[in-house]
């Protein structure tokens, strides 16, 4: 796809150095830092405060929180699990407070305290334990099937003394053990009490602590976190690297840290390694791929081993989490999972959430060509062909085509087939046939019937989804066919599969190519009503249930401008990319269409995985 254009804001940026936030300068932070490892995640905004609902309240969040700070604060995202802060005190000390995830799963909240001037100097902390143990919410935007809050009870338990502390859930069977330390020696939690409460455990904190710094000289304060199943309490304590800094600089394995692309693709890959690995979503697994794929070029040396280990593991976790633990009562892949492998929503069907595990089968043996053991076992254990017998039982006898439930932005069709899940499918099924002539043990007739089936779905789905212009309008493809005349024409943010069809190769002749241009040209326009959203400097493709441009949308309209050879909208798309990038190198589902700020989902790893993904692909344009 080429490189990130830079733009005036992106030019005066050194992406090496660190994020500064002054909100009394009108600079605040509107985003968490989100760091993870192992299946544990952090969430933490600067300040003290922990989520973007108290970022404008000024509430203190949970854990150790430093008294009468200065407004400025500098950010480092050192890696995927470590973040620092630099800010000082109204009396004049330095802090640098670093917030981690470690391999077990412990969290470690430090600050190392600087007295730089002459005189000694006093700093007040708290530890805040407003907090609750329980399960998450699972809530989702498109609601599929919520699944009820069990009882929530918090019991705290305080050995005060020990400066160490333990909440439990009884009813969930889980608890948080904490320790508070001072130079690594156990620190009395002053004040704290004994409570149970359902819910949160609110004005659950310890009173102010003094600690008295002389001249030139420095401290270091942390609380450690663990969280556990059981009721048990598993003791925690500091960790020996938690004690010293680490030296912001650590983070520039990556090479040429100062860029926006580089840091475009380390901050998405390391969220994904760091706080999505368990069960990565299709796009997601496109960029850790090709990370491992153009690693070298990517890190330094000393970097490459960790970095390699870490995504052989997680490619290969996800695909015998999707192929063993996913489960499927009604014989096919739901729409979305609970990490047990249970569905989070009900028996809703989309036919494009049947080909993404597959297609990343396809891809992982692509990458890993010496794992055949490993792939002809996952084909040998009849997932891949009960998928298949699912999809082909459900189709049309009429049309030929495959109907849907819902659209891959998860809203209800009103009419049973759709465009980019064709696509989709039949790219998928080309891709599964070459995968089953290339492994020894597959069967010969399966990759036949596979083959000819995503010819005959090509074939089928140009007849039904062509649709003839008029005398005002031009020939273009339908969104959704009931496959007897009715149709619609629309196009959305998430119908990656459309604006990939022609670089795919899904058409034959000139006048379907003709058709697919006509339809994005009208995607990308406002004349696509309830999918694009004008009216400001972030115009582009968004979809009809979040409002506003999405990056997305961005993305296509690069990817499209890029198959033409037009670099003039391709540098377009990618200066809005880049200016609704969020700080920390990632992207929402939804921007502001005036100022770029994200709207809905701050927290939406999709467009920063398919952006991060083309800036690592081959720059070869792609011309017709």
């Amino acid at each position: 796809m080429g490189s990130l254009p830079t733009s005036s804001s992106t030019q005066e940026r050194d992406y090496s150095a660190s994020v500064v936030f002054h909100p009394t300068q009108g600079k605040k932070a509107n985003k968490t830092v989100d760091i993870g490892q192992n299946g544990t995640s952090l969430s933490a905004n600067i300040y003290g405060q922990r989520m973007l609902q108290m970022v404008n309240d000024g509430n203190q969040g949970f854990g150790l929180c430093i008294a009468n700070i200065g407004p400025r604060v500098a950010i480092d995202l050192v890696d995927m699990h470590t973040a620092g802060f630099r800010f000082d005190t109204e009396c004049g000390a330095a802090v640098r407070y670093v917030v981690s995830v470690d391999e077990k799963g412990r969290l470690s909240q430090r600050a190392h305290i600087i007295n730089t001037t002459n005189e000694e100097v006093r700093i007040a902390f708290r530890v805040n334990l407003e907090a609750s143990v329980h399960r998450a919410s699972y809530g989702q935007l498109t609601e599929g099937g919520p699944i009820p809050l069990p009882q929530c009870e918090n019991a705290l338990e305080v050995n005060g003394d020990e400066g160490s502390f333990v909440i439990r859930n009884k009813f969930l069977g889980a608890h948080l053990s904490g320790q508070l330390d001072l130079d690594g020696a156990s620190m009395p939690l002053v004040g704290l009490k004994d409570v149970t409460l359902p819910g949160l455990l609110k004005d659950s904190s310890t009173t102010y602590q003094s600690l008295s710094i002389a001249p030139n000289s420095n401290l270091s304060v942390g609380l450690t976190l663990y969280l556990s199943p059981g009721l048990e309490e598993i003791r925690c304590s500091p960790g020996l690297g938690d004690l010293k800094l680490r030296n912001p600089g650590s983070r520039l394995t990556w090479s040429n840290p100062e860029k926006v692309e580089t840091y475009l693709i380390r901050r998405n890959v390391d969220y994904i390694l760091g706080n999505c690995a368990l069960s990565i979503s299709e796009s997601e697994w496109r960029l850790l791929l090709l990370a491992r794929r153009n690693l070298k070029s990517l890190v330094l040396p000393d970097a490459y081993n960790q970095y390699k280990g870490l995504l052989d593991r997680t490619l290969k976790g996800h695909l015998e989490w999707v192929f063993y633990r996913a489960e499927r009562p009604h014989k096919f892949w739901h729409r979305s999972y609970v990490i047990t492998g249970k569905p989070k929503d009900g028996p809703v069907y989309q036919l494009d959430q049947q080909c993404y595990p597959i297609l990343e089968l396809c891809d992982y043996f692509s990458e890993y060509p010496t794992e055949v053991e490993f792939v002809e076992k996952i084909l040998s254990s009849q997932v891949v062909t009960e998928i298949l017998d699912h999809i082909t039982s459900t189709r049309d006898s009429c049309t030929g085509l495959f109907p849907t439930d819902e659209t891959p932005g998860d809203d209800e069709v009103i009419y049973p087939f759709h465009f980019s899940s064709h696509v989709l499918l039949w790219y998928t099924l080309r891709r599964l046939a070459d995968l089953l002539r290339l492994v020894p043990a597959a069967s010969r007739s399966l990759e036949d019937r596979t083959r000819t089936l995503a010819e005959e779905i090509r074939s089928r789905t140009m007849q039904n989804f062509l649709i003839e212009g008029s005398a005002s309008t031009s020939i273009k493809i339908a969104y959704l066919v009931d496959g007897h005349g009715k149709h619609t024409f629309y196009h959305d943010g998430n119908d990656i599969p459309t604006a990939f069809a022609a670089p795919w190769g899904f058409f034959s002749s000139q006048r379907e190519l003709d058709a697919w241009c006509n339809t994005m040209n009208y995607a990308l326009s406002e004349e696509n009503e309830l999918g694009y959203s004008s009216g400001g400097l972030f115009a582009g493709l968004g979809s009809v249930h979040s409002q506003g441009p999405w990056p997305l949308g961005y993305f296509q309209e690069m990817l499209y401008a890029d198959v033409r050879g037009d670099r003039r909208a391709k540098n377009h798309a990618l200066h809005r990319i880049t200016g609704a990038m969020q700080w920390d190198g990632t992207f929402g589902e939804a921007v502001d269409v005036k100022t770029g700020e994200t709207t809905s989902k701050a927290w939406f790893s999709w467009p920063g995985a398919m952006i991060a993904t083309a800036i690592i692909e081959s720059r070869q344009e792609t011309r017709f």
